[in-house]
């Protein structure tokens, strides 16, 4: 699972000492939430862009297109159901979303895919699958039912955590890991490394007010006195990860 190059290995070590450096400055100065994204996760999702080389187009793409069709309706159907909130500064899509989150959600797919490129999947295809057209569809038909539902009923448009998982995560992972088993070894190293990295930012945000949670959970434990989901560590730090290296490999690279 571990790549066995030394410059690979020492390349991890220092992704997660930047990280976890940059943790501990957030929560000695107390950043506004977008300045804390900026600080903790673009500068190490660049250099390890930057040290792809046959996959960057691609991974790019996925990215964009994925922030894009999936994660601004995947928001507005959270927001709705009062799942999570943030600290914004800048205007809310319908008053809701925020946009600091859509910034987060791209650095998400962003820093993973280049992480998974280079430490597994050996950064060798350069071209885009024939199968990214049906995500877009499928993609743009998800945005096109949560919105519509919005304007004709924000009630019905909600989805708690439970519901969005269940919808884009688990489904979604048990149809395309069936098809190829070995993906999920493969998937090992990024949902671990992924899994301290959202830890320890999560909890700085919590600790900062950056990040809180005020809805109702399956699993709600109280850290520093506020509501800290154990819904979410299982949902996004690793149901998210798998679902994301599934769905890119599934159509945008070979599915190998």
């Amino acid at each position: 699972m571990f790549p066995k190059s030394k410059i690979k290995k020492k390349r991890i070590i220092f992704l997660l000492a930047y990280v976890l450096i940059a943790c501990l400055i957030v929560l000695i100065t107390k950043p506004l939430y977008i300045y804390s994204i900026l600080i903790v996760l673009l500068p190490p999702a660049l250099v390890n862009f930057y040290w792809l080389h046959k996959s960057r187009k691609k991974v790019f793409i996925f990215s964009i297109v994925s922030t894009f069709l999936f994660a601004f309706a995947a928001e507005l159907a959270s927001r709705l159901a009062n799942s999570w909130d943030v600290q914004s500064v800048l205007p809310r899509l319908f008053g809701l979303v925020p946009l600091e989150n859509i910034l987060f959600a791209f650095l998400n797919f962003f820093f993973i895919l280049s992480f998974y490129e280079y430490f597994v999947d050996k950064d060798t295809t350069k071209k885009i699958s024939k199968k990214f057209k049906y995500l877009i569809v499928m993609f743009s038909l998800f945005s096109l039912i949560i919105f519509s539902l919005y304007f004709y009923n924000p009630e019905i448009a909600s989805m708690n955590y439970s519901t969005l998982a269940l919808i884009t995560l688990i489904i979604p992972s048990i149809i395309m890991f069936s098809f190829n088993t070995h993906l999920i070894k493969k998937s090992l190293l990024p949902v671990l490394f992924f899994a301290i990295v959202f830890f320890v930012y999560e909890v700085v945000s919590l600790k900062i007010g950056s990040w809180w949670w005020p809805g109702e959970y399956l699993l709600p434990v109280k850290l520093f006195g506020k509501t800290f989901p154990l819904d979410d560590v299982i949902i996004w730090y690793f149901l998210s990860t798998f679902a994301l290296i599934g769905g890119y490999e599934f159509f945008a690279d070979d599915f190998k």
